[in-house]
């Protein structure tokens, strides 16, 4: 048992596994799919829905050269004793090894983990991980590119002996994690096993690479948008991709963030959250039941100008799926039990994203720069805000937002458009309402004031502090956008940036810098440098910073530094329509914040063409740093001595939100999981500080391909 700062218990249950190479492996993916999905897996039912004492359950199975790892876990609900948790775990777990497998779960578990796979490689680039990860850990690069025998082939026989087997109560280990001061880890989890001793390395024969040469860039075309109308006067909007293993379909509804009322922030965000948990005559398990069936999904996302549902589903169970969209939108449940867990959810990651120092540093910097408008929708979630939205208010604003005045169809996939618009006749062609729906309100500028502005938030303890450095810079619609993004780039955003050289390769100070520019105002945006660094080194740190924005006046920017954003955006285009789920990513992205598709093609092609003049030009533009915002996040006694070291003397020292002071706050990815948030955070993009992946709207570890450039 340790403690953490944790907004709630966790507690973790785990099992030593076998190698990934094993024949169990197939039959321990499909019982973590069983035990753990997060919609209707055994432990979210009884934990979640039933007793009420978790705000989610998950499993997972992983296997690895030496050996593998099979974890169950679960946050304790408001008021829940740890203690009590873990036994509801356990004798949630041991029903579980004696309840009979249904062969319909099975298959379903089966369908979706094989459909994964497949979705997962579909672009070159992944594929090609997965072809060199099962040929270093499986010793079988061929594998990589066909169904997994082992899932494929596991019977329900099969995955209840492999269960029985090796997952056996009496065997399991328990991590328990409390709410409380970090710190106090066994050394075996922090310290070092050992002295380091040097090694030979057996030789290994030498490949020779062929040198080609550079050949002309590629670039690809979009296919041509084509459109059609209901019967009641919605637009279709739709992109044929031949080959495309998947239909996506959005329906996306004018009003977003912007959208709501001072006080009401987020309310469209969980009306829409909740439309997917139970539609019509289904609950929320048996809804999400009935896609997975069909291979499909049904989601939400809400940005800041329009809010979306939407689905991907099999081609041929097209009908099937738009079936499940329709409901959703037009028979949306609402249940009672489902509204409370989903505020739960969302209380403990609001709670939770206060451990997130970076992100913290980027929500007051931005709650700076963009200052609450009366009446209007503040630019991030609050506790206040969301205590005060109730699941009346939730039902009301999705009816009044989702009708067919306010909503456009937009869909990717194999099929013409006038196959997807029959099928969404039928499901929608009756569907009449006058509601004009939610205005649209535009995102506000960033104001940076006159001069240079310090602010300082406290955390104290903390290790490490996170530094926001921003000035002004070109919106989304302005001039000069093209050659900001380069300088952007050179500075922080790159791996071989700038300031990455000196801050991380040079002198050692952090993981890495990112840098890039603030979205989505189309006008009065800014240029951000973010990073995290050791507390000891926040006063050197910020100084090399500064002296990076120096150094665009200084050290004229070189050929080679607009070649790599060049190099950039040509690989962007050439892979804008690589996959399916990639354009209609890039495609309601785009929606999103006010702009098409073919908008933001253009932009990118147009940054395929910038000039070194032009960007040594927007280079010394963007040098000064007056005025400026800086923000720091980390333990005021050590670092206030060395900004008053570096000349920084009127700094203010910010308040942090009541969430912030008085909830214990979850550790970034304490337990090496990839945990995200029941719903996305507001927006607005802000530092992620750690790393060197500009911050965009994608997520996860694969590369994004265009979309982090449609900016």
């Amino acid at each position: 048992m340790l403690e953490d700062r944790v907004p709630s218990p966790i507690v973790v249950v785990g099992f030593s596994g076998p190698v990934a190479q094993s024949p169990d492996n197939g039959a321990l993916s499909i019982a973590a799919e069983l035990l753990g999905n997060g919609e209707y897996g055994f432990l979210r039912n009884r934990l979640v829905s039933q007793l009420g004492i978790a705000t989610y359950a998950s499993a997972s199975w992983t296997g690895g050269l030496l050996g593998g790892r099979f974890t169950f876990e679960a946050g304790a609900a408001e008021g829940v004793a740890p203690e009590a948790l873990e036994s509801a775990m356990k004798t949630a777990f041991a029903d579980f090894l004696k309840t009979p497998l249904d062969p319909v779960d099975v298959e379903r578990a089966r369908t979706g983990i094989l459909q994964a796979a497949r979705l997962g490689s579909e672009a070159l680039k992944d594929r090609a991980g997965v072809v060199s990860y099962n040929a270093d850990v499986l010793g079988d690069a061929q594998s990589a590119l066909v169904d997994d025998p082992r899932v494929k082939d596991a019977s329900v026989a099969d995955v209840e002996a492999t269960m029985k087997r090796l997952l056996k109560p009496e065997d399991a280990s328990v991590l328990v994690l409390k709410p409380g001061p970090r710190g106090g880890y066994p050394d075996a989890l922090i310290g070092s096993s050992g002295t380091p001793q040097p090694f030979t390395a057996p030789e290994r024969a030498a490949i020779d690479i062929p040198k080609h040469a550079a050949g002309q860039a590629p670039s690809a075309t979009l296919p041509a948008m084509e459109t059609a109308t209901l019967s009641n006067g919605i637009k279709l909007v739709h992109y044929t991709m031949p080959e495309a293993p998947m239909v996506y379909v959005a329906a996306s509804a004018a009003g977003g963030w912007n959208s709501v009322p001072e006080g009401k922030e987020g309310l469209l965000e969980l009306a829409a959250s909740m439309a997917t948990r139970g539609a019509a005559d289904r609950g929320s398990a048996d809804f999400a039941k009935a896609a997975s069936d069909i291979g499909a999904g049904v989601g939400h996302q809400a940005g800041t100008l329009t809010t979306m549902m939407t689905l991907g589903v099999p081609p041929e169970k097209l009908d099937q799926g738009i079936g499940l969209l329709a409901d959703a939108v037009l028979k949306p449940r609402f249940d009672k039990t489902e509204w409370t867990v989903l505020m739960a959810q969302t209380v403990d990651w609001l709670n939770g994203r206060e451990a997130d120092l970076p992100g913290v540093a980027g929500r007051m910097a931005k709650a700076t720069l963009i200052p609450q408008v009366p009446g209007k929708a503040a630019v991030d979630w609050s506790a206040k805000a969301l205590a005060s939205i109730s699941l009346d208010e939730a039902r009301d604003a999705f009816k009044a937002e989702f009708t067919p005045k306010a909503v456009t169809f937009y869909s990717v996939g194999p099929m013409p458009v006038a196959t997807v618009a029959a099928s969404l006749e039928k499901a929608f062609g009756a569907w009449t309402s006058d509601t004009a729906g939610y205005a649209v309100e535009p995102s506000p500028a960033a104001h940076f004031n006159g001069g240079q502005k310090v602010l300082l938030v406290p955390e104290p303890g903390a290790s490490q502090s996170a530094l926001f450095v921003a000035r002004p810079a070109p919106g989304t619609d302005e001039s000069e956008r093209a050659e900001s993004t380069a300088v952007s780039n050179l500075l922080g955003a790159d791996f071989s940036s700038r300031l990455n050289s000196v801050i991380r390769e040079e002198k050692g100070y952090s993981y890495g810098v990112s840098s890039y520019l603030m979205s989505p105002m189309k006008a009065g945006s800014g240029l951000v440098v973010a990073t995290t660094v050791e507390r000891a080194n926040t006063g050197p740190a910020i100084t090399e910073i500064l002296k990076g924005f120096a150094g665009l006046t200084t050290l004229p920017v070189a050929q080679d530094e607009v070649d790599r954003t060049v190099t950039v955006y040509r690989r962007a285009l050439a892979g804008s329509a690589e996959t399916s789920a990639g354009l209609f990513s890039s495609l309601i992205g785009a929606v999103g914040s006010g702009s098409t598709l073919e908008d933001q093609q253009t932009r990118m092609a147009a940054r395929t063409k910038l000039t070194l003049d032009a960007v040594q030009k927007q280079a010394l533009a963007l040098a000064s740093l007056d005025p400026s915002l800086i923000v720091v996040a980390g333990d005021p006694d050590v670092v206030m001595p060395q900004l008053a070291a570096i000349g920084f003397k009127d700094v203010e020292i910010v308040k942090r939100d009541e969430v912030g002071d008085e909830t214990a706050m979850r550790a970034l990815d304490l337990l090496g999981g990839n945990r995200q948030a029941p719903l996305s955070a507001s927006p607005w993009r802000v530092g992620d500080g750690g790393t060197t992946r500009a911050v965009h709207s994608c997520t996860g570890d694969r590369d994004c391909g265009a979309q982090i450039h449609a900016d």
